[in-house]
């Protein structure tokens, strides 16, 4: 069985039924032939083809798993359903110059894939039976999804704000610049300072206790000063526990940044710490009336210890909470015909987020939401320009409605028209917008992507050629 396909678009493509007709009436093509004639089935009519306008997803799987050989125009998803299926096909594009497209970038297509060794490019329609007659020795080579690129969205996906990194270091700098600072005194004026700071503490503290009915006694101010002079050495060594405790989470913060282990981070802190508690006593030797011992690096690195598994528990804590936090919530969006072949191709991460694919309802995609969590727009052609500019103005308000009740974090599309205003919703409200421009464009911008590049948060372009319309778009290879 010989199966045509001639896809979604919204031109007729008598030229190729014409060519296949005509060399079954000369007894040439022998095998039943089934068309899946889209528009053309409007204009063209066969005797000896059995065809049909459009039919779901599935019936025309189930067709494309019964065929022998396939003819196609070069659309990039009659192309696709048959190398997912294994099967061979000869490609014959439509042309601008015959009125079966609005442009000629489907010979474009067919000269990708028939130089991936995927299809046969079918250039004269004269060489047909030649072709269908050797079809036997093409082995075509087998299609490879672009793994890469699936990786590059489900990072732009997941990839939040980024945190500045920078900002720690800095603090923890400054923090150990303090310290330096602080040792840098001679014994005498680290000791006035200490005292005289503690002597306030004490008055504080004796002010607010006498306030709420803990001590009635007012003890002198010589009194004062000798519990000071008593208690002031333990406050020194609690005090250079309390520096390295900060420069501890200083130090861990930064760490865990980088989403490194936390144990390693554990160690890697406290070890900082001690390295610096053993530079900062030795510092001490070379100042007046200050000394450097060991037991206060002992005393400093316990600061550090404390403080350092202090945040470790709380990152730990919020590395948990993140595990078993909702999914990402995602919304695919793209219209029909070879824009949702090409959005289906990034079907294996869509079950790693909350997510909803939204395209137009036609008898094609009806059967879609038995696989996926899909939602339905109204499909127009370009034909009726009124009509297709009220369906658009509808769908619209369809994608106003959508974008509150399901409130995404993300908006991932491949175009056209139907994804338009998701686009800008989601930028508007600060939302992430990532497109991917199709495959279909070569040379040139596509309306929808002309709209889109200003709004999106990462645009995605599949051909290299691309990147001087878009110079701030990405490019990865094809999709596929």
């Amino acid at each position: 069985m010989i199966l045509v396909t001639l896809g979604t678009q919204d031109k007729s493509f008598d030229r190729l039924l014409n060519a296949i007709d005509k060399e079954i009436d000369n007894g040439n093509i022998k095998d039943k032939v089934i068309v899946q004639a889209g528009f053309t089935f409007k204009t063209y009519k066969s005797k000896n083809m059995e065809m049909f306008d459009y039919v779901d997803t599935k019936t025309m799987n189930d067709l494309v798993k019964k065929s022998d050989v396939i003819i196609s125009h070069a659309g990039a998803g009659s192309i696709l359903t048959a190398l997912e299926n294994d099967k061979k096909i000869i490609v014959v594009p439509r042309q601008s110059k015959y009125g079966e497209h609005n442009n000629d970038h489907q010979i474009e297509i067919a000269e990708k894939f028939s130089n991936d060794g995927h299809v046969i490019y079918l250039k004269n329609l004269n060489n047909l039976v030649e072709t269908l007659n050797n079809i036997d020795s093409f082995n075509p080579t087998k299609l490879n999804h672009n793994n890469e690129l699936l990786k590059n969205i489900e990072e732009f996906i997941d990839n939040t704000k980024k945190k500045k990194k920078f900002l720690p270091f800095v603090m923890v700098i400054l923090w150990a610049c303090a310290i330096f600072f602080l040792s840098n005194m001679s014994g005498i004026e680290s000791n006035i300072k200490s005292t005289t700071s503690l002597d306030i503490i004490i008055k504080e503290v004796l002010t607010f206790t006498n306030k709420i009915g803990l001590t009635d006694k007012h003890p002198t101010e010589a009194r004062i000063s000798e519990f000071a002079e008593d208690i002031n050495p333990i406050m020194r060594k609690c005090a250079h526990a309390t520096v390295f405790f900060i420069l501890a989470i200083l130090i861990s913060i930064f760490l865990t940044r980088y989403n490194i282990r936390l144990s390693f981070a554990f160690i890697l802190t406290v070890l900082l710490s001690f390295m610096y508690a053993l530079f900062d006593e030795y510092h001490q030797t070379f100042v007046i009336g200050r000394t450097g011992q060991l037991t206060d690096s002992l005393i400093d690195v316990s600061g550090a210890i404390i403080g350092c598994f202090i945040v470790l528990i709380i990152v730990k804590i919020k590395r948990r909470k993140k595990k078993v936090k909702d999914k990402k919530k995602v919304i695919f969006v793209s219209s029909l015909g070879g824009h949702l072949t090409q959005m289906l191709q990034l079907k294996s991460i869509f079950n790693d987020y909350n997510y909803l694919l939204i395209t137009e309802k036609s008898s094609v995609t009806e059967n879609l939401k038995s696989d996926y969590n899909v939602k339905y727009y109204i499909y127009c052609n370009k034909k009726i320009f009124i009509k297709y500019f009220i369906i658009n103005v509808i769908n619209a308000f369809h994608s106003l409605y959508t974008f509150f009740k399901e409130r995404p974090d993300v908006i991932v599309t491949t175009g056209a028209n139907t994804a338009v205003p998701l686009c800008y919703l989601g930028r508007i409200f600060g939302k992430k917008v990532i497109f991917i421009e199709s495959f279909a464009k070569r040379n040139g911008k596509t309306l929808a992507g002309t709209l889109c590049y200003p709004v999106a948060t990462t645009f995605i372009v599949q051909w290299e050629s691309m990147l001087k319309y878009y110079p701030k778009a990405k490019y990865f290879g094809g999709i596929y």
